[in-house]
Parts: structure tokens; sequence; C-alpha cells
């Protein structure tokens, strides 16, 4: 995938959703670079006009693709975009073709969108500001 343009993927230092984007991008060994957004509505908030026209609902993360000139925000809209351009070998995709399969990867994947990430992020804003420092992108990258 050396040939690939870098993807550019929109978020903000915490919070767990746009990791979840940038763990799948490096599971796919997919290029990519993050550009931080802070909160608010200045000219690097994600409820700036910049931001909006990118994501008008103002959230990360939001994923720009050069490549097929594609963007999408929602990390399971990121995600689902993810596997479908980018996992042809179906790595991360249901274990079969039948339709058990993909309903059996589809509850799992829907868990983690409605509960598992929404409770991770609750944590998050309740954990020590010395630990949630340590977890930010301009680390991770």
């Amino acid at each position: 995938m050396s040939s690939i343009k870098p993807l550019v993927l929109h978020a903000h230092g915490s919070g767990p959703n746009p990791f979840k984007i940038a763990c799948v991008l490096e599971f796919l060994k997919v290029p990519y670079e993050v550009k931080l957004w802070q909160f608010g509505n200045a000219s690097n908030g994600v409820k700036g006009p910049e931001f909006l026209a990118i994501n008008q609902n103002g959230r990360v993360p939001a994923l720009q693709d050069e490549n097929t000139g594609v963007t999408s925000w929602e990390s399971g809209a990121v995600m689902n975009y993810l596997r479908r351009t980018y996992d042809k070998e179906n790595i991360l995709g249901p274990k079969g073709k039948g339709e058990q399969d993909i309903v059996d990867f589809e509850k799992w994947e829907y868990f983690l969108l409605s509960t598992l990430g929404p409770m991770m992020g609750k944590l998050s804003l309740n954990l020590s500001p010395s630990l949630t420092s340590s977890l930010t992108f301009s680390q991770a990258k």
C-alpha cells in the first residue's frame, strides 16, 4: 500500500473514537496523517467553519481519502469505509460470507460502537489529568 497517498484522520487529543480509526489504519498498514482539532468554534476548533466543512456534525473522527475523493465521519461509517476500500484480504471483516457470519460480525461491531465506545469515553473523562495527558495523538503517532 506504499503507493497510496496518506489519508487524513481528523481527531482531537483525547476520547476513544479517533483512536479506534487509528488502530484500524495501523492494522491495515494504510498510511495516514493526523490533523488535530480543539473543542470549540475557534479557527482550529471542531465547531469552527473549516472543520464544519469536513463534518457538519462538528465531531471527530472524520477521515479524508485523497485517493478516492471520499470524506467520511462517525467512527462506524469510517471503519466500514476502510474495510470496504482497504481490507482486500478481509482481515477485519466477517469470518465467512454466510448471512450468520455477517450478522455475528455486525453484532460485535455495533456493540463496540454503541456500548463499549461510549463507556470508554466516560472512563476517559474520569481518569486523572496526568494519565489522560499521556494518551494523546501527539505522542501516539
